[in-house]
């Protein structure tokens, strides 16, 4: 690690909160927060042309099919995502990969001028997530790109990154499911309704047909917004795309995302004037990457595969792609989960595709708010799992996993990011 890199960790994660109070509610101080840190930067957000992307499953993975095939046309493309797996720099991706640590760090600097003269403003002090995306807009800017990708944090209406107030603003809709309920709603009318809130005023927006409750919040934001909305159903999305089409990112769930993205794609052709050629969508949708999402390693000389899946919309689309990929075997699952996650659902569905399951919680310097491994293991026990080991540490859990999986079977590590985080310091590439 460069001492860039270095410094930007140590203003992240040591220097900022987390989260805030009054970021995902009624007050929107966390959008607040970014709007000022992003005029005293002359409003960089405002000189883009941005794709913003919501959803409850699929943002990264519709972000980084947009944002291949975006570059496969021959466009600069800026890409933000969250949360990162490996390193916070892969959260601000330009010209096809992770900026480096030299590049970010004058924007940085830059930023956190005017962030820790903002302290005592009636909004308080910015989180992390919200200087991170100052920084983002800031750093594309800089960049010059043709295009900026990003993707929400957490909800859409409240969130940080809803600051464009561009109309030519594309906002895309990616499935919805139950995920941080007692934020965005105990209904999936309600937690699409604040998904749909990044849809631009006179503006565009693509999304996929989630069923009628959805549908309904969807089509009522966007009435209220005088918002073109494409609702397509999924099955016809991934119709569109040939049968034969390689994905850089595997599963049968994301042809959908891959359809999607390839609607968003089209639209900003349609408008900007330019032609869509399908000969560049097919090498973009092959080169499609995103770190801890389905990322196969190796530990030990044995296969992982590591995916930041942390709800159950994400999980049976895991179990899902493993099977296809994998066909007729049964992993040992590495799992840890933070403490707001639903893991009675997540436990009964790893039941039927997990041989064994090894319970791990995060390490102390990554994250708070783990549940406990022994929690883990009861209640995966009780979803009718009986082979479980408990093991806190989440290298020693790599390493039991390792030990007890078959020969050319992956161990699948998941729950949260923070758990890929863990795996992701000691296995290889």
């Amino acid at each position: 690690m460069t001492g860039a890199h270095a410094g930007i960790e140590a203003y992240f994660f040591n220097e900022l909160p987390p989260m805030q109070a009054n970021v995902m509610t009624g007050h929107g101080a966390g959008v607040r927060r970014a709007t000022r840190l992003l005029a005293q930067l002359g409003d960089p957000q405002e000189e883009l042309r941005v794709v913003h992307v919501a959803g409850t499953a699929g943002k990264g993975s519709v972000c980084a099919f947009v944002t291949a095939v975006l570059e496969a046309q021959g466009f600069s493309v800026g890409r933000y995502l969250s949360p990162d797996a490996h390193s916070i720099l892969e959260r601000f991706s330009v010209h096809g990969r992770p900026v480096d640590a030299e590049v970010l760090a004058p924007v940085l600097t830059d930023v956190r001028e005017h962030e820790r003269e903002s302290r005592e403003g009636p909004d308080g002090a910015s989180s992390m997530f919200e200087v991170a995306t100052v920084i983002a807009f800031e750093l594309f800017r800089r960049e010059k790109v043709d295009y900026a990708v990003v993707e929400t944090g957490l909800g859409g209406r409240h969130d940080a990154t809803n600051v464009v107030r561009r109309q030519d603003k594309l906002a895309v809709l990616t499935s919805i499911g139950f995920d941080h309920v007692d934020i965005l709603g105990s209904t999936i009318e309600a937690i699409a309704a604040q998904k749909a809130g990044i849809l631009p005023e006179g503006g565009q927006a693509v999304a996929v047909a989630s069923g009628a409750e959805a549908e309904k919040a969807f089509r009522a934001e966007a009435g209220r917004r005088g918002c073109r909305l494409d609702l397509q159903p999924p099955g016809d999305l991934a119709e569109n795309l040939p049968p034969s089409t390689r994905l850089g990112l595997p599963g049968e769930h994301q042809r959908v995302n891959a359809g999607l993205a390839l609607r968003a794609v089209a639209a900003l052709a349609e408008r900007d004037g330019w032609v869509l050629r399908a000969d560049r969508v097919a090498e973009g949708l092959a080169a499609a990457n995103l770190p801890g999402r389905f990322e196969r390693r190796r530990f030990e000389g044995h296969p992982l595969v590591l995916d930041g899946a942390h709800n159950p919309m994400k999980l049976a689309a895991l179990i899902q792609a493993v099977g296809e990929q994998f066909p007729g075997v049964r992993p040992v699952w590495v799992l840890g989960v933070k403490q707001d996650k639903d893991l009675a659902e997540i436990l009964r569905l790893v039941s039927g595709a997990a041989r064994r399951v090894i319970a791990t919680e995060f390490d102390p310097e990554d994250a708070v708010g783990a549940i406990p491994a022994q929690e883990i293991a009861a209640t995966a026990q009780r979803a009718g799992l009986p082979d479980v080991e408990v093991c806190p540490d989440p290298s020693r859990a790599l390493s039991r996993a390792v030990q007890t999986s078959s020969i050319g079977v992956p161990v699948v590590v998941t729950g949260s990011f923070h758990t890929v985080a863990a795996a992701g310091r000691r296995a290889t590439p």
